[in-house]
Formats: structure tokens, sequence, C-alpha cells
């Protein structure tokens, strides 16, 4: 996935930071680049033409917008308009017969991707976790687009086949530990959704306990005991719904995930 790459900067809350592979940690001696360069460093945004990134650019000034926590996105009260994550944390919540999956999704997400291509899909309820922005485009808008750009149908591919990497990669790890399944969800979140630490570099807000336990199928006590283990090993430190790290390295290492060698993670878990 985009974020996992070597040579990408990282985004933390509002700029995007060059990580230092020697300590993993923001290489302090390379400026950061500005949030006005999130058309060309988001994810999703990276994937188009340059025309069309600009064209989408142009939209942001009318069709963006902040959103608090707990704001819905998707769903009953929201309606069912794509919405591109530009900054951010958000828990999207798909209806599957009588039970639900809960993926928890940042920076490059499109919230709307799955039912762009298929119609009869029922649309999951997405949650604001923390402060987050997107760009916005009706659904019925972003097919008549993709019907005139192939280019952006090709990035709304990719953006589903990201999702089911990660389904594939954070979330069906059922024959590992808690522990290790709650790390190397909270390493990916870090990657996607992170923001500047009171202590340290990165740190994750938003997710509760319980939004935590949902994507990765456990109970709330299990997630509580995977938590009490990564504090113990000064693996994570946590306040009221916030994940610090003092060593990106050291998640990366306690998730016991196997990362492609040209990758970030990578190269941080070696």
């Amino acid at each position: 996935m985009t974020f996992w790459k070597r040579n990408e900067p990282l985004q933390v809350g509002s700029r995007y930071y060059e990580i230092d592979i020697s300590t993993g940690q923001i290489d302090r001696d390379k400026p950061p680049f500005q949030l006005n360069t999130v058309f060309e460093r988001n994810p999703f945004m990276r994937e188009l033409p340059p025309d069309l990134r600009a064209a989408f650019k142009e939209l942001a000034q009318t069709s963006s917008r902040e959103h608090r926590r707990d704001a819905e996105l998707r769903g009953p009260q929201a309606g069912t308009a794509v919405h591109i994550v530009l900054r951010g944390c958000v828990a999207e919540r798909t209806p599957i017969g009588t039970s639900s999956t809960v993926r928890i999704l940042g920076a490059g997400a499109v919230l709307g991707c799955m039912e762009f291509f298929d119609e009869k899909m029922t649309t999951p309820t997405a949650i604001c976790l923390n402060d987050t922005w997107t760009l916005y485009m009706p659904m019925d808008r972003m097919r008549a687009v993709a019907d005139t750009h192939p280019a952006l149908m090709k990035a709304i591919g990719i953006s589903v086949t990201d999702r089911y990497e990660a389904t594939e990669r954070i979330y069906n790890r059922h024959n590992l530990k808690a522990v290790q399944r709650l790390a190397g969800l909270l390493g990916h979140l870090v990657m996607h959704c992170a923001v500047f630490g009171k202590k340290y570099d990165f740190r994750v807000e938003g997710p509760a306990q319980s939004d935590l336990a949902g994507a990765l199928g456990l109970s709330v006590g299990s997630v509580e005991a995977a938590l009490a283990t990564l504090r113990e090993e000064e693996i994570v430190i946590t306040g009221y719904r916030s994940y610090e790290f003092p060593s990106l390295r050291r998640l990366l290492e306690a998730s016991g995930m196997v990362f492609p060698p040209e990758s970030l993670a990578g190269a941080l878990a070696k």
C-alpha cells in the first residue's frame, strides 16, 4: 500500500515528513512538506494524471469540508456521496447479514469505492473518529466523471485493491495472538492516520478500544489485555482514545508481520 513505500513521506497531522530509517523517527534535518501539497501527496490523488488531479484540487475549493469527531460522513443521515479522505481517521461499518465489519481508514481512503462498482451494495456507515478533512462528490457524478476519464476508474479500482490488501495484511490474521494483531493494526493506523504525539513523534487519536475490537473481531477485554502488554513493554502509551508510540520500529516488530523489504515498514522492521 502506498504509505508503506520506502521513499514516500509520512503524513503526520497537517504536514508530510521524511522518516529516518536508522532511527524510525522523523528526519529533523529535512523540512516537512506543507499540506497544500496534499493533492500531490495523497495516495489516491497520486494515481490521477496531473490534469485530473488539478480538477479535483479546484473542486476542493467548494466541495471539501472539515468534520468534527463523531460526525457521520455516509449512511442514513448523511447520504451516499463519495468522500476522499485528505486527513483524519474514519470508522466504516459495513452490514453483512445480521453482523457487520469495521474498518478504520485514513488519508487516501475513498469512502464509497466498493459501491462505485456495485450499485446494489448497502451503503456503509462512516463516522469520523477525530477531526477529519474530506473531498466529497455525489456518487452519480463520480461515476459520470469516471465514464469520461478512465484514469479515475483505474484509481478507484486501486483503492478497492488496497482495501483487500489491508484486509488480508491487517484484519484477517486470526491465527496470531491478540497483541500481534493489535500491534499490526496500530502500525497500519500510524501509516495512515498519524498526528503529532505529546512526547514522541507518532500518535494515533480517535479510535476507542471498542473500535479496535470491532475492526479485529476481538472482544474489548482481549484488546484491553493486549494494550496492557504493549504498555508493559513500553511499545505504546495510551490516553483517552489516543495511542502514542516511543518507537515505530518496535511497534512494527511486535506485530509479527512480514513486510516487503523495499517498503518503509520493511526497512524499519529489520
